[in-house]
């Protein structure tokens, strides 16, 4: 009799060792892999905001990227503010407490946090890189792929109520305004009907990034505006900055935009209210729009073309955001197939039902996402081929800063075109 128990107990030993070795097993099977997302402007809308967190696009796909692949666990963590996540970002890969991917704005953005994030060349693709555009906005001059470009295209516009605009006796569907002085004209002719023609918050400047550098750009060209970063050459003297901040300036002076741009926090809701015309927007807030308005009471025209301009009929626009890997990340080879799905043409076409923007994937025709002649997501879809690289992201950090927290204060009048390039110009010099 103690034979067998002892016996028993022997097996009840080794069965007790298995299971805690099966239990470890599957702990350190497990893998997992954390994740940043911009709360605005990117993979989560501001009508999913007011949604339960799992009905988000976003969290759906990773629970389908989760299901495709057990024992891997994809935590999301919501980035409040895309404006300062390039700087938290840095601060936690400094500390080693990074996340292993983040949602950060392309071009001079991610170049300037080369050092803590992974060059991801090597791990793309070939499927990818062939099938998705947007891949210059997120390699390094030394050639390194820093992310990849998120599922949209975006691009900048003006949006309008089309109700309004047929009230006031102007047909933008068919004739919108091509040059200033038929911008002008329109919202001349809005403005006696009563209604404000543009809101904008300045305090960021909305208006200052979605318009005025097409202005700049159209004038002087990209190569010029670099050259300005690098000291090469002066802001100071550059004809098309100047010119650009004027005719920036000269619609608030006109009455042409909100008088509290430079306070106001609300310019979105008053557009949405249906209390103006027009609205300097990108591609990622159509839906919400077309939600507040009807469909068919929104439309969209690329900004008035300045005289002189070296091109004409673009605008600013591009792969404004990405998904970088952090040299913090213990598996870049997940995180890249991570990427490689999020990317896939069956979740760019998943994405595009909850958000119709442009996508980044070229094997996307308007057919297949059921745009029809005519609407705001065909013509953004159209306009795919007509953008210029965002300025913002093209600016070098040393400028950048000052470019946008001094823009309000040209628009207020405190401060002159001619200074405020002058400052850019100190930047670069102390800079070096």
């Amino acid at each position: 009799m103690k034979k067998i128990i002892a016996l028993m107990l022997a097996v009840v030993m080794v069965l007790a060792m298995v299971a805690a070795m099966t239990g470890c097993a599957k702990k350190t099977d497990e893998q997992k892999l954390t994740i940043w997302i911009n709360g605005k402007d990117s993979y989560i809308s501001s009508s999913e905001q007011e949604l339960p967190q799992d009905q988000w696009y976003i969290s759906k796909a990773i629970s389908r990227f989760e299901q495709a692949n057990p024992g891997v666990k994809v935590e999301l963590i919501v980035s409040a503010d895309g404006e300062t996540a390039h700087q938290t970002f840095k601060a936690d890969a400094m500390a080693n407490t990074a996340p292993d991917m983040a949602n950060l704005w392309t071009g001079q953005n991610i170049i300037a946090l080369e050092d803590v994030i992974t060059d991801i060349s090597g791990l793309i693709p070939a499927e990818d890189k062939e099938n998705i555009t947007g891949w210059d906005a997120v390699t390094s001059p030394s050639g390194k792929i820093l992310g990849y470009p998120t599922s949209d295209n975006q691009v900048c516009f003006y949006m309008y109520n089309k109700q309004i605009i047929a009230e006031c006796g102007l047909d933008f569907e068919n004739n919108a305004p091509k040059t200033m002085e038929e911008f002008d004209a329109a919202c001349e002719a809005i403005a006696a009907k009563g209604y404000t023609p543009i809101v904008s918050d300045e305090s960021f400047p909305w208006y200052g990034c979605y318009i005025m550098p097409y202005w700049w750009v159209q004038k002087s060209g990209m190569d010029r505006i670099i050259s300005d970063c690098e000291g090469k050459t002066k802001f100071a003297e550059d004809e098309g900055l100047l010119e650009a901040l004027e005719l920036y300036r000269s619609h608030l002076d006109k009455g042409y935009l909100n008088s509290d741009a430079l306070t106001s926090a609300n310019s979105w809701n008053k557009f949405c209210s249906g209390e103006a015309a027009m609205t300097p927007r990108e591609s990622s807030v159509v839906a919400d729009a077309e939600a507040a308005l009807g469909a068919e009471n929104v439309g969209i025209f690329l900004p008035p073309d300045v005289s002189g301009a070296q091109y004409t009929g673009k605008t600013i626009g591009g792969p404004g955001q990405c998904i970088v890997v952090s040299k913090d990340c213990k598996n870049p080879e997940l995180a890249v197939k991570f990427l490689h799905f999020l990317n896939s043409k069956e979740e760019v076409l998943e994405f595009l039902k909850v958000q119709p923007k442009i996508p980044t994937r070229t094997d996307i025709t308007a057919e297949e996402l059921g745009y029809k002649e005519g609407s705001v997501s065909a013509d953004l879809f159209g306009y795919a081929g007509q953008t210029v690289y965002w300025i913002d992201n093209s600016l070098y950090p040393s400028v950048s800063g000052d470019f946008y927290n001094l823009l309000p204060a040209v628009l207020g009048g405190k401060m002159s075109a001619l200074e405020f390039a002058q400052d850019l110009d100190n930047c670069v010099a102390n800079a070096k």
